[in-house]
């Protein structure tokens, strides 16, 4: 797959603007790590860090200052401080975690009076021991680009609030930091660039976000090949094109199902079209069971639309055609948006690929 022109931008970004915070956007999925990846600009001291603690705004937080500070220790020019920094965040959680260990095995009648007495994560010292780290980098190592990943595994909320509220401390000179974000932090901040959002303040954090397009069928196609190798002679022609249509553009969703297939007829020889469509059927009627519940409405617009790709007013055009009433048909179209079973694309909308050779 080709991501070369994100990839170029970003590195562009890095090397060139003079600080700012970019995300990176997209699917989960879709291939955000392996853009972030290749982020490397030459010249650029860059750092590159994982979040795995997502329990809330402040543990992103110390999450985050603790993967930069050990990541620092190893650079001599900031060494001292790293090593400061992260005997402070450990310090600190391990005394919040400590007592709150202690609370739950020690329950006694003074619950009420704990709430007062408990200590709490210091979230503003935290930030300014992020800026103070931060700042010496810079001043020792010049341009510098710290690269966060798995942003976008957190609630949408908790991301804004935590970079919103720590932005005049990373916000510096020779300071660019790249993060994966939540595909709906890209969606909103789309609308707030275009006006379209007038309460909207993405623009105000964000120096750009980078949206990471969906793979064309071609794309997939090509990948699932090479990771299936000198195997592909097991898969009937015309498999992968299914396949293609189910991944909506997902190469994860894509090798999903394609694994699902493969085992559900592990006994034969050669998996064909129809034994993959079976396993299509079984598991998206499984799914949308559990978690969908569709009316008849939308199961026959779905039978009706899907295929082909339609422009908003020719979806309702189509419907009424159908039978559908006018208001209907408009009710019935935000629904399958909003249950993701219609999709927004360049192109238009179409019917997700995961309902294209199910039986509905």
């Amino acid at each position: 797959m080709n991501r070369a022109r994100e990839i170029n931008y970003l590195n562009s970004i890095a090397l060139h603007q003079p600080f700012g915070i970019v995300g990176v956007s997209g699917e989960t999925g879709i291939g955000k790590t392996t853009v972030l990846n290749f982020v490397n600009p030459e010249g650029v001291f860059t750092v590159r860090v994982n979040i795995s603690l997502r329990d809330s705004m402040e543990s992103i937080l110390y999450d985050l200052l603790h993967s930069l500070a050990l990541s620092l220790e190893k650079v001599e020019e900031v060494s001292d401080l790293a090593k400061e920094v992260r005997k402070w965040i450990t310090d600190e959680v391990s005394t919040i975690k400590g007592f709150s260990l202690g609370v739950s095995f020690g329950v006694n009648a003074s619950l009420t009076h704990e709430k007062s007495i408990r200590p709490r994560f210091n979230f503003f010292k935290a930030r300014e021991k992020l800026g103070e780290l931060i700042k010496q980098t810079v001043q020792r190592k010049g341009k510098f680009l710290l690269i966060i990943d798995e942003l976008d595994k957190e609630k949408k909320e908790d991301v804004l609030r935590v970079i919103d509220s720590i932005k005049n401390f990373i916000i510096m000179e020779d300071f660019v930091v790249i993060l994966s974000l939540p595909f709906s932090i890209y969606r909103e901040y789309a609308a707030d660039r275009l006006r379209w959002n007038e309460a909207g303040n993405l623009e105000n954090i964000f120096t750009d976000i980078v949206f990471v397009e969906p793979l064309k069928k071609l794309e997939i196609k090509e990948l699932i090949i090479k990771r299936l190798g000198s195997y592909i002679e097991l898969i009937e022609d015309g498999v992968l094109d299914i396949v293609a249509d189910f991944s909506d553009g997902n190469p994860r969703d894509g090798l999903w199902i394609l694994t699902k297939a493969i085992y559900d007829n592990i006994h034969k020889e050669l998996l064909s079209k129809e034994d993959l469509i079976n396993t299509i059927n079984r598991t998206i009627s499984e799914y949308t069971g559990l978690t969908l519940n569709l009316t008849e409405n939308q199961k026959k617009a779905i039978r009706v639309l899907r295929g082909s790709v339609y422009s908003r007013e020719k979806i309702i055009e189509t419907l009424q055609k159908e039978g559908f009433k006018r208001t209907t048909a408009y009710s019935v179209m935000d629904q399958l948006l909003q249950k993701r079973i219609l999709l927004v694309e360049k192109e238009g909308y179409r019917i997700s690929g995961k309902f294209s050779y199910m039986e509905i």
